[in-house]
């Protein structure tokens, strides 16, 4: 898919996961090895040069749960259970993804998208799973934050963009935060209900061993 992306002439770097430059060939031949996990981000600098990343498909951490959900009460205006999984869908500014191409969502832009993504709304919260989707400062989008169903928010101080999301990467990404302060991040095009089974003791247990 990322090829598609730079077919005008201008020239492109290829990077890999430790921050060096790469060939195309070698930048190919890791991304499709199923082995290294693998992401990647699109973006280009001030003098249209364009930059191809390797990005990690996974991350994880330890949060403060009660911080974070604070953070999200306060970009919101929601109360949010003590009690409930936390599911970040993040928005990055600059992607050139398939998809977005813009910084800039308007009305029919963000109706489509609800559309999609409503219902698995719907569907994670009865599992006790709080989704929110928010933008990276920068961003514009058509939303309605006075109605108490909203859940598209821009990142004003990019606090998320600088805790969790850190790794910008192409078609966003997801956290699942847990109540202990356990998070894993899934860099790249994802759905929110696939992202929730990772909650399953034989996935999560993959990122975070149980204690003796």
């Amino acid at each position: 898919m990322f090829l598609t992306f730079f077919t005008y002439g201008q020239e492109t770097i290829y990077i890999d996961e430790k921050g060096d430059t790469i060939s195309k060939k070698v930048y190919v031949e890791k991304w499709r090895n199923n082995d290294l996990l693998s992401s990647s981000w699109h973006h280009k600098d001030k003098k249209g040069k364009n930059y191809v990343t390797l990005r990690n498909l996974y991350l994880k951490g330890r949060y403060d749960y009660k911080n974070i959900k604070s953070k999200l009460e306060e970009i919101s205006h929601i109360k949010i259970p003590d009690s409930v999984i936390l599911l970040i869908e993040y928005n990055y500014k600059d992607d050139l993804c398939s998809s977005r191409r813009d910084n800039n969502w308007n009305y029919s832009e963000v109706s489509e998208r609800k559309k999609f993504t409503n219902p698995m709304r719907k569907k994670l919260s009865k599992k006790n799973i709080f989704l929110i989707s928010l933008f990276e400062s920068g961003m514009t989008i058509k939303n309605k934050p006075k109605n108490k169903r909203e859940y598209f928010f821009i990142d004003k101080n990019n606090f998320f963009r600088e805790k969790i999301f850190i790794s910008p990467t192409l078609c966003g990404s997801f956290a699942l935060l847990k109540t202990n302060g356990e998070c894993v991040i899934r860099n790249g095009e994802y759905r929110a209900d696939s992202m929730a089974e990772l909650l399953k003791a034989e996935f999560w247990k993959l990122f975070f061993e149980k204690e003796e």
